[in-house]
Order: C-alpha cells, then sequence, then structure tokens
C-alpha cells in the first residue's frame, strides 16, 4: 500500500481558491492576503448567500473561530452576525460547556465565600482556630456549611466543634 499526500500551506494558498467553495470559507481569513479583514468581508458576504440555514450557521460558526487566529473579537463580531452562528451545533455545544464551567466555578466562588464567612464566625467565637480545623472547614460541602452555620449558634467550644466535625 502506498500514500502520497501534499502539504498545504494556507497562507501560500490564493484567497480567490478558498472562495471557490462554501466548505472553504472558513480557511479563506488564513490565505495569501495582506488584508484579512477585507477577506473577512467578502466571506461574510458569500455565508449570507447561502441558503441553507444550517449550512451557513456552521460556516459562520466554523469561520468566527478560524478567524480568531489572525483577527481581532470586535472585527470577527461587527462582520458575521452572532446571531447566525449561534444556530450552529458547534457554537451551541461550545457555549453549553463555558456555561456549565462558569457554573461550576460560580459554585465553588460561593462555597468558598460561605467557608469564609463560617471561619471568621468561628474565629469571633473561639478565638484563633487551628489550621486543621480551618482546612476542615474549608473543604466541607456548602450543606454541611449551612449546617455548621446553625450549629455555630449552639457550639460552646473547640471541642464541640471537632465533635461535630466528625459527625
Amino acid at each position: 500500500m502506498q500514500h502520497r499526500y501534499r502539504a498545504i500551506r494556507l497562507w501560500e494558498v490564493p484567497t480567490e481558491d478558498l472562495l471557490a467553495s462554501p466548505g472553504l470559507l472558513p480557511l479563506a481569513v488564513l490565505s495569501r492576503t495582506d488584508n484579512p479583514v477585507k477577506v473577512l468581508e467578502q466571506v461574510a458576504g458569500m455565508i449570507e448567500g447561502i441558503a441553507d440555514r444550517t449550512q451557513q450557521s456552521n460556516i459562520a460558526a466554523a469561520t468566527a473561530i478560524i478567524a480568531g487566529l489572525v483577527l481581532d473579537t470586535m472585527v470577527i463580531k461587527r462582520l458575521l452576525r452572532e446571531e447566525i452562528m449561534k444556530e450552529s451545533v458547534m457554537y451551541q455545544e461550545i457555549e453549553a460547556v463555558a456555561e456549565a464551567r462558569g457554573f461550576q466555578q460560580g459554585l465553588e466562588q460561593g462555597r468558598q465565600k460561605e467557608a469564609a464567612l463560617i471561619l471568621r464566625l468561628l474565629g469571633r467565637r473561639f478565638g484563633e482556630i487551628p489550621r486543621s480545623l480551618t482546612e476542615q472547614v474549608g473543604a466541607l460541602s456548602v450543606e454541611r456549611l449551612e449546617n455548621l452555620g446553625e450549629a455555630l449558634l449552639d457550639l460552646q467550644s473547640l471541642s464541640e466543634l471537632v465533635s461535630w466535625l466528625e459527625h
């Protein structure tokens, strides 16, 4: 079995070659050009002319992602309609992952703030809290932190706190 291939350097390919096929439009901004903004303007116009809405949104999203390698985000947003890109399944997937990541980060930040508040309250109640207890409290889940916040009103000593944390 023998395979032959030819490496293509996009920055050496004439822009017109990539503008000839809808599937190659996203790569056009990386072609041999002195003005990638003008090329993106051309590509955006050609994307607008694609009748199939799904193909149009997928090509727009791919173009935006690839254009991000050489152009500023504001230029890309100005030239490519975001509402079209939002219909792309890949755009939606990227957005869903980012949203989930942001949600998890928000939960973790909230948990950390709640732990910091509980530790401040414990410090006011009992004075300096040993590092081992501080680490245990800092590692508690949100639910356990909320329970500790309520139990804090009844705890009378650090030994009671240690007992509470063990259960």
